[in-house]
């Protein structure tokens, strides 16, 4: 047993991965392509103290692709036992066979792959100590009823959680491709219903990383957790109106998420991206830089390849603003005449930042002046295609730099090509959101829905 949660050998898994291939093989499909997962964690959680959720897991899974002559097919397994390796190839097999063609179908290019190369730091073995999480948890929980609040307000409920989990993968292909890898995770997060003369709000906060010693201490996390709530009690609406916005580092996500949409391969193709086309052109403001980097130590997004073997490398998708690269996996590089960037799983660590000087949060407030910061997004979408942007929003209302009142009720709406050209600054105050990192965002202008 290679940890606590990893209940087989990588030697078990490439031998299944290198079963499925080969049989495979022998039932007709011209490649393949499969990976093997086995993992597991504990998770920890709290209500109002008391021990609500105590759940160990484990898991082990058999992902199969299958080509032939465009075709392709894919079926997955629980369990690596040889009759149920040979049911996943069977299926396989069979939807490969009844599937339509495309050319642009298979492997990766054998030039592609990456045999060897940096493999990132990702994996730190978790506790399996469950007394020891229940008493981390309780540290959180003790965290909260020790903040200072705003006075009249009650803490209503609350809850706390703790996961750990390790996971070992193993990919094997027809053009020679073998690699395992090795990953760890951790999150801590707590939530709060504040409650003050008969109002309530809810708030969250949350960590994520992949060492312990990474992770929020229990006081920040009550502390933003808290500071969150109470903050948005007694909230008001506005008039509607245009003014500039600042996005905090929570909410900052959603336009990075919405742009990195419009960047992947399958929205270019398709044409169906408010950026389609726009690889050399000037997507936002000219002081921003967006820089993904695959080989971070211990990124939450930090990989040696991707979903076909294929690695990523380190590079600006945005460089002052105009578009560096795309999102781009096998088959969306073909149909676009391109090269695969290894981004078969996706982005990895991108960090936005800008040239202009931000400052910290106060910094960004005094850089708003006058207008709304967003706290929270509870609603709404993006047009991938046109670029509209709209939200239900909460946060608070900014007076020449100076924090007002709470705000909630409205909405808030832009395009995003004009709002990511309208970004003024980026902030110092930078958070980490799963494979996003990224300050405060102040928008010259957008939109804000409120009363008449």
């Amino acid at each position: 047993m290679l940890s606590a949660y990893i209940s087989d050998s990588e030697a078990d898994l490439r031998a299944a991965s290198q079963q499925a291939v080969e049989l495979a093989l022998r039932a007709g499909a011209k490649d393949a392509s499969a990976s093997a997962f086995s993992g597991g964690g504990l998770q920890i959680g709290l209500r109002d103290g008391r021990l609500e959720t105590a759940v160990r897991s484990g898991h082990r899974s058999l992902n199969l692709t299958v080509f032939q002559e465009g075709r392709v097919g894919a079926a997955s397994a629980t369990t690596l036992d040889p009759e149920a390796i040979q049911r996943l190839v069977q299926e396989a097999v069979s939807i490969m066979r009844w599937a339509q063609p495309d050319a642009d179908n298979g492997l990766a290019d054998t030039a592609d792959l990456a045999h060897d190369g940096p493999q990132p730091l990702r994996y730190e073995a978790v506790s399996d100590d469950a007394s020891a999480m229940a008493e981390e948890a309780q540290d959180i929980q003790r965290a909260l009823h020790a903040v200072e609040k705003p006075a009249g307000t009650v803490l209503r409920t609350s809850e706390v959680g703790l996961t750990c989990s390790e996971t070992l993968s193993v990919m094997v292909t027809s053009s020679g491709f073998c690699r395992a890898s090795l990953g760890s995770s951790q999150a801590r997060w707590c939530s709060v219903t504040a409650m003050r003369d008969g109002a309530m709000a809810r708030d969250y906060a949350q960590s994520m990383a992949r060492r312990c010693r990474d992770l929020d201490r229990p006081h920040a996390l009550a502390e933003r957790t808290l500071r969150g709530a109470a903050g948005q009690l007694g909230a008001r609406t506005v008039p509607s109106a245009t003014w500039p916005v600042l996005f905090s580092p929570r909410t900052a996500q959603a336009l990075i998420e919405d742009l990195v949409g419009a960047l992947t391969g399958a929205a270019q193709y398709r044409r169906a991206s408010f950026l389609a086309g726009a690889l050399g052109e000037q997507a936002a403001a000219d002081h921003l830089d967006l820089v993904e980097d695959p080989f971070e130590p211990w990124g939450l997004a930090s990989a040696a390849y991707d979903g076909e073997g294929v690695a990523g490398s380190r590079r600006l998708i945005l460089d002052a603003g105009v578009v560096g690269g795309y999102f781009l996996n096998s088959l969306t590089a073909r149909r676009l005449g391109m090269r695969t960037t290894g981004n078969a799983g996706g982005p990895y660590n991108l960090t936005l930042s800008s040239r202009r000087p931000g400052g910290d949060a106060l910094a960004m407030q005094r850089h708003l002046g006058t207008g709304l910061v967003v706290t929270a997004v509870t609603g709404g979408h993006t047009d991938p295609t046109t670029g509209h942007w709209s939200r239900a929003v909460e946060g608070y209302w900014v007076e020449r730099g100076v924090q007002q009142f709470p705000v909630a009720g409205i909405t808030l709406s832009g395009d995003m090509r004009t709002m990511l050209r309208g970004i003024t600054h980026v902030g110092d105050d930078v958070e980490r959101f799963g494979a996003f990192r990224t300050g405060s965002i102040l928008v010259d202008a957008m939109h804000i829905g409120g009363r008449a």
